[in-house]
């Protein structure tokens, strides 16, 4: 057989050596038609992408707007990606004056030892000048190892010229009014957003040393000088202020000083206006609440008005209460105008028991009202009757005018006869 014969029946047999493999696709699934593609769901979670071995500086703040003269922190995160326990030593950059300085906790920090897959959570602090220009200024950290590896943390800060600070504190009601010796409650609101947990010390003037003023947690008694307010959060607390009983109507201001140690400082002023402790007594010249009287005729008692407080009392009325029907209770002055603190105003309160009143002990509540204050005293009045020596004279004259009639009347009657 040529070779020629053979090259010419190559593709025949090509054909042939592929029908039986047609022949058995066809009759395994006679009506099949071709299914079309579905790409695979996806992951439910993102695969993470793995970093590149190595050490890196990361923060969440790359960039920080503040006024000159505020203390500002970056969060700051170390990566030890290697195999290796690294030295990783501790560099910082910042403009001329800005007192930079990292930190861990409260200690402050120059180098760090890590694990092969280890972190650790620092904090780089800067604080720009009062004269710091109104521009963006750039800072960096960096950090590098002894067998030659590297990261570089650069950060920016935009001094503006507004006069704002990370720690506030607030009051929704800065004046409060009411008489000597009240106890005031002021509540506060500190915010921290200083970019760092942190403790601030509370601290609060007095008018004068008998004042009492305190800070206190709402959720208690206990007071407190300082308080700890976590980082973008919002803490409460009451300023208790106690006025003496001495203190004279007037505004008496209480300025608020919150602080901490890294120069945040807010202030709030607020005020307390003692509008005057009215008080009275109500008296007589002896002290003595009792006295006689006699049926049908008037009894003058002296009353003495005090004013035992710090502030004038005005429109000041006199009045008696319980007073038996029939009797009559006057008061000359019935109204005293004004009376001015420490002073004593007399009134002379003129009272008749009826005529036809019974011998014994009556009970008189005498009233001083004013519209600041009020007081009332029970008077005890022994009341007699009329000269009794009297009284039998008059039953015998009326016996002696009866005897007369009916003697008369007899007379007529016997005449009669």
């Amino acid at each position: 057989m040529s070779a020629s014969y053979l090259w010419r029946m190559a593709p025949a047999a090509v054909l042939l050596l592929g029908l039986p493999a047609a022949a058995l696709a066809q009759s395994a699934s006679p009506s099949a038609s071709p299914s079309p593609y579905t790409p695979p769901a996806p992951s439910a979670t993102a695969t993470p992408v793995p970093l590149p071995p190595g050490i890196f500086l990361t923060t969440t703040d790359l960039s920080i707007g503040t006024a000159a003269g505020k203390a500002i922190t970056f969060p700051v995160d170390v990566l030890n990606n290697t195999s290796n326990v690294e030295r990783i030593h501790l560099d910082d950059s910042a403009p001329k004056n800005w007192e930079p300085v990292l930190k861990d906790g409260s200690n402050d920090v120059t180098e760090l030892q890590l694990l092969p897959g280890k972190d650790q959570s620092i904090t780089f602090q800067v604080t720009p000048p009062a004269d710091a220009p109104h521009t963006q200024q750039s800072l960096s950290v960096k950090g590098t190892t002894d067998d030659g590896l590297s990261s570089n943390l650069d950060l920016s800060v935009d001094i503006t010229g507004q006069t704002t600070s990370g720690l506030a504190v607030t009051t929704d009601y800065p004046n409060l009014r009411g008489a000597a010796a009240t106890k005031f409650e002021f509540s506060l609101s500190v915010a921290n957003n200083t970019g760092k947990d942190n403790t601030f010390g509370l601290s609060a003037s007095a008018p004068s040393n008998d004042w009492q003023v305190y800070f206190q947690q709402t959720a208690s008694q206990t007071q407190i000088s300082s308080l700890a307010v976590k980082s973008g959060s919002t803490q409460s607390v009451n300023l208790e202020v106690t006025s003496p009983d001495s203190a004279k109507p007037g505004d008496f201001p209480i300025n608020v000083d919150v602080t901490d140690d890294a120069g945040d400082d807010a202030k709030v002023a607020l005020k307390v206006t003692i509008v005057g402790n009215y008080k009275m007594a109500l008296n007589t010249p002896g002290q003595q609440f009792a006295g006689g009287a006699t049926a049908g005729q008037p009894a003058t008692i002296t009353l003495l008005v005090q004013n035992t407080g710090n502030a004038p009392l005005q429109n000041v009325g006199l009045s008696a209460g319980d007073v038996p029907n029939g009797w009559n209770v006057k008061f000359q002055p019935a109204t005293l105008n004004n009376i001015d603190p420490g002073s004593t105003s007399q009134v002379q309160a003129s009272v008749t028991p009826a005529g036809n009143t019974a011998a014994g002990d009556y009970v008189i509540n005498f009233q001083a009202s004013a519209p600041q204050a009020s007081v009332d005293k029970d008077y005890r009045l022994t009341v007699q009757t009329a000269n009794p020596i009297l009284g039998w004279a008059g039953v015998g004259v009326a016996i002696v005018l009866v005897g007369a009639a009916v003697w008369l009347f007899r007379s007529q009657s016997l005449n009669a006869r």
